[in-house]
């Protein structure tokens, strides 16, 4: 196996690699964009580092740029959501994918996949919940997805065994999630005693729309969303979209991924992006 890799362009062992983690088959049909964005032309089948990032913004093109072996930017939001009518350097985010692909740097996303599979971002982002938890499953199941990814869907929803402190989650959310601090939106007279949550990294209104849970924990929804919600007697709990997601890159992803693509063939590395970050901060 390790000489037919070492003649398969990176970008078709990551490929292969990517349907052991979350198959693309696991992600939204309706609007999303997943799978390889860019192929590079001239690919170097010597180079196995992969810099992992959520998204690939011109200061993450420039670290890719940087590193000595890189083949592939793994990007969770697709660089390309729509058709694009030119490809020009005027554009920084056209300009980004042009200077990887001359470089023989490939784009990949997978992002609603990684949403989905079983061992994905919602899940990790309700394992500090997980021993206290009655029951736990997907929001939306994903009822024909592909063997050995059973109980993949999208969301998460967990009932918990004993009632937990509203600002007791709060705390369990940031330590989690490494922030010091969240929005959180309640009805008029809250639930002090939280006892189910629903979360969905990102922007979360149309999936947690409808769920039956006390509190709602995602990035980001509209003003008119959290009104929704909170008026149906739910609490709302939002961390800024990307912040909901980026941490599983270090936590889960990077160790995973590294561990498939170096059982397909040895030497590759799997690097997490130092200037990726959320574009929003409180001041």
């Amino acid at each position: 196996m390790a000489a037919a890799a070492a003649r398969t362009a990176p970008i078709q062992v990551i490929k292969r690699v990517w349907e052991r983690i979350a198959p693309l088959s696991l992600a939204e049909t309706a609007w999303d964009n997943v799978g390889v964005i860019v192929e590079a032309p001239f690919p170097d089948a010597e180079k196995k580092q992969v810099l992992l990032t959520i998204d690939l913004t011109p200061a993450v093109c420039a670290e890719a740029l940087a590193l000595p072996s890189c083949s592939a930017v793994i990007a969770y939001h697709p660089p390309v959501f729509r058709a694009l009518k030119a490809l020009t350097l005027s554009d920084p985010l056209q300009a980004s994918l042009l200077q990887l692909a001359a470089r023989g740097i490939s784009v990949f996303s997978p992002h609603t996949s990684l949403d989905a599979t079983p061992k994905g971002i919602n899940s990790w982002l309700v394992q500090p919940f997980l021993a206290n938890a009655a029951s736990s499953g997907p929001v939306t199941p994903i009822t024909d997805a592909p063997a050995g990814f059973e109980g993949a869907g999208m969301g998460k929803v967990v009932a918990f065994n004993a009632g937990v402190p509203l600002d007791e989650v709060v705390k369990l959310v940031k330590a989690h999630l490494g922030l010091e601090h969240l929005q959180l939106a309640t009805p008029a007279t809250p639930k002090q005693t939280i006892e189910s949550i629903a979360v969905c990294a990102g922007s979360g209104g149309s999936v947690l729309r409808g769920v039956k849970a006390d509190l709602l924990i995602t990035g980001e929804m509209s003003h008119h969303e959290v009104l929704s919600f909170v008026a149906k007697g739910q609490s709302v709990l939002l961390a800024n979209h990307s912040n909901t997601e980026r941490p599983y890159l270090a936590a889960v992803l990077r160790g995973w991924l590294e561990q498939e693509l170096n059982a397909e063939d040895k030497g590759w590395e799997v690097i997490v992006s130092k200037v990726d970050a959320d574009p929003l901060r409180v001041v």
